[in-house]
């Protein structure tokens, strides 16, 4: 096996690994990203709030409320980049894997190529 091919393997199986961190990163990151959403809403159930609205318990819940699904919005918005860049790097990790399926394949030709010229020369 040529010594360029190897190289493209080793390289190929370094992006694999790369784009299988990354993943596991933005994965973890979305699990925190909908457990902050759950706990603020179990804080604000409501998507809408006035201002100006008050509740027993609270002082300016209005504001805090609104503060609070200003929040739950920004973490949807991360939540949905976050969902949009894990499916472009599955695709990519998948042309990758496809990739080095295809090169491994290749070396297991030649070195089965190689073997049986081995095997006929000792014949």
């Amino acid at each position: 096996m040529s010594q360029a091919s190897e190289k493209q393997i080793q390289r190929t199986r370094f992006r694999v690994g790369e784009l299988q961190k990354r993943i596991a990163v933005l994965e973890a990151t979305r699990e925190d990203l909908e457990r902050q959403i759950r706990k603020l809403a179990d804080s604000v159930p409501e998507d809408r709030v006035d201002a100006s609205e008050h509740r027993e318990g609270y002082v300016a819940y209005g504001s805090y409320a609104q503060s609070v699904i200003s929040r739950k919005d920004n973490l949807r918005r991360s939540l949905d980049d976050i969902v949009s860049q894990t499916s472009d790097i599955a695709v990519e990790l998948r042309n990758e894997l496809d990739s080095l399926d295809s090169y491994e394949r290749i070396r297991a030709r030649r070195l089965a190529q190689q073997a049986e010229r081995r095997q006929k020369r000792a014949s």
